[in-house]
């Protein structure tokens, strides 16, 4: 999973009766029971009781032995395509049985391909222009690769044509290319959404990024036009990080699915640090700011840099098979079952490094085989809930996340039913490990109805819902929701709260950065699962409502998945 930023602890002193946070079931009753009506008199006490019924069933403990089980060293880092990950796979088959849901169709396993790319030492790039020519060292001024999936591809003077940001928005009206014709030329992006506010109104969400500022979609649209390349230029304020993030993105190995129009089949893609995008736009007669003032109008249309793009890339090609694991518990209402609200959590991880000295295993306990094992506690409850919800409910534990999200990509591309039939997903990714908080995070929960009955819940319960500590950073297009969200689908990404009914004795965000994404993210001491056990009661009462209510979920309206919802409904409002 991406790195992001949680939130900040609040400084105001524990509040002691909130450790009862499981013990009064009298209180709310769940799992398709009778609900006593709140008492509206004074506020509900935050993290009240959600602990009767079949959400008892979702308990810490249980939640702590699926976690270190998945991220035993024996486990290997469930890299993509290892043994490791193999195991992995079949303990989560393993477990789905012992609950009793159902595999879909004749299997729990939905098999699919990878195709793996990475550059052979010696590739080479050059832009030339009114100024001469200019060597581009991966790793240095900038970072190219070729994810056409050819063994060789060779650029000469293919024309560098500046795009500005490169969307096309219809639901704003936007349209950067203006029907000009881009084929076989590099295209020069502009991170981020444009900066635009019209009548007062901030349009692309603002400072909260949207999908069309993600770097991801600049090269989508490059593979749409039928671009030979696409060159996005990075500065830490458009990215939300350094150029250390992206610099070596060059030497590594890339994962694509083996599907047409996916893994962007670009013959050149890369980043160009900010100094030599500088130097373009001064030949242009401007500078950074002035190509952003440019991208950012309405009228803009492409414009000739006047360089040119040399580049030859050999390319080392490999497959590499692994399988998202499946499991569904089938609706009890014969006209809804055929809706299917989805849980989400990637099961993969980093595998092992043997070139590290120590520990060369990425165990990924926080990364996410908490996200997995806290479905495996949803499944539990949904397995237990009396009457069954009237909707079906999904549990998809994804593989090949790290990799970009592919699973959940695979998934949507191919799901084992209509893909009509997906009506919601709640994604869990790192969820919380330090223990009871008097908020809940929920990215995206303004952008859709599934918020809306989240904030229902919470509110009952006096627990405060939290959005994206950092808006610029586009946490929700940075894991698996994002590939339900871009087919229409309403999505959730399940995050910690921040405001500790214990105080912590250190930093949450120290302790990301010193083992995000490292060999040392295990299970230590600092540990306490009583917030995700929580955290995952509320979440099962939010999808009992919406399984059981009698409209599907939908964006707010005017939201950028908004027609995709409509698309995939067929919706003619």
């Amino acid at each position: 999973m991406p790195k992001f930023l949680l939130p900040k602890r609040s400084a105001e002193p524990a509040t002691a009766w909130i450790l009862a946070v499981f013990l009064l079931p009298s209180l709310v009753v769940l799992g398709g029971c009778e609900r006593a009506a709140p008492d509206r008199s004074e506020p509900a006490p935050a993290g009240t009781a959600v602990a009767a019924g079949a959400a008892g069933r979702i308990q810490a403990d249980r939640i702590l032995a699926d976690v270190e089980r998945l991220s035993a060293d024996a486990m290997g880092g469930r890299g993509t395509g290892t043994e490791g990950e193999e195991m992995a796979a079949r303990v989560l088959v393993e477990r789905f049985e012992e609950i009793g849901l159902q595999p879909v169709g004749d299997s729990y396993r939905q098999q699919f391909e990878l195709v793996g790319t990475r550059s052979k030492p010696g590739a080479t790039m050059a832009l030339t222009g009114p100024d001469g020519s200019v060597p581009v060292t991966d790793g240095d001024n900038g970072s190219f690769w070729s994810s056409a999936q050819k063994e060789r591809v060779e650029l000469d003077d293919a024309p560098l044509l500046f795009v500005g940001y490169g969307v096309e928005a219809p639901e704003y009206g936007w349209d950067d290319f203006k029907g000009q014709n881009v084929s076989g030329k590099v295209l020069l992006f502009l991170n981020d959404d444009p900066p635009v506010t019209e009548d007062g109104v901030e349009l692309f969400g603002g400072p909260a990024r949207t999908y069309y500022g993600r770097w991801t979609y600049k090269f989508e649209q490059a593979m749409r036009h039928g671009a030979a390349g696409a060159l996005v230029i990075h500065t830490t304020p458009s990215a939300s990080y350094g150029w250390s993030v992206v610099q070596h993105s060059g030497g590594e190995e890339h994962f694509a699915l083996d599907l047409p129009g996916t893994g962007y089949r670009v013959d050149l893609l890369g980043w160009l640090r900010e100094d030599l995008a500088g130097r373009i736009a001064a030949s242009m007669g401007t500078d950074l700011d002035g190509l952003i003032e440019m991208g950012k109008s309405r009228d803009f249309q492409p414009v000739d840099t006047g360089y040119v793009v040399d580049a030859e890339i050999d390319t080392e090609l490999r497959r590499t098979a692994t399988a998202n694991i499946v499991a569904m518990l089938e609706g009890s209402d014969p006209e809804l079952a055929a809706q299917v609200l989805v849980f989400s959590a990637h099961y993969d991880h980093l595998g092992t490094n043997p070139e590290l000295e120590g520990d060369q295993i990425f165990n990924g306990a926080w990364d996410n085989a908490a996200g997995t094992a806290s479905i495996l506690a949803l499944a539990e409850a949904f397995a237990a809930t009396e009457p069954r919800p009237r909707r079906s409910v999904l549990f998809l534990a994804c593989a090949a996340e790290e990799n970009g999200s592919l699973g959940s990509q695979w998934f949507v591309a191919r799901p084992p039913f209509e893909r009509s039939g997906l009506v919601a997903d709640f994604n869990v990714d790192m969820p919380q490990i330090f223990g009871v908080t008097r908020d809940i995070a929920a990215i995206g929960h303004e952008t859709n109805s599934l918020g809306v009955t989240l904030q229902e819940v919470a509110g009952e319960l006096g627990i405060e819902v939290t959005g994206d500590p950092d808006p610029n950073a586009g946490s929700f297009y940075r894991s698996d929701q994002v590939n339900f969200a871009k087919a229409g689908v309403p999505a959730l990404f399940m995050l910690p709260g921040g405001d500790y009914v214990e105080p912590l004795s250190f930093s949450t965000d120290d302790y990301r950065d010193q083992h995000y994404h490292q060999p040392s993210d295990e299970v230590n001491d600092r540990w306490d699962l009583s917030g995700a056990e929580r955290d995952m009661r509320v979440l099962y009462e939010t999808a009992l409502r919406v399984a059981n209510a009698d409209e599907i979920p939908r964006w707010v309206e005017g939201n950028e998945f908004e027609e995709d919802w409509k698309q995939l409904h067929d919706d003619e409002e």
